[in-house]
């Protein structure tokens, strides 16, 4: 009976196992995986600074008025 119990204890087990293209990168690729996010930190930083800037000439072009 134990052993009847253990079997379906090991059927009902999950056998999944998920394949994450992201994980797979950071785990096999690390310089690529790193360089990626590095890349994508670089290009929010440029569009903020581009964008805060676009800003300030907008509110200077308003106070010459």
């Amino acid at each position: 009976m134990i052993t009847f119990l253990a079997t379906i204890q090991y059927e009902m087990d999950a056998q999944y196992q998920e394949k994450s293209m992201l994980t797979n990168l950071f785990a096999e690729h690390k310089f690529w995986g790193w360089a990626g996010l590095l890349l994508i930190f670089i290009t929010i930083c440029l569009v903020l600074f581009f964008q805060v800037r676009s800003w300030e000439e907008e509110d200077q072009d308003r106070n010459r008025m």
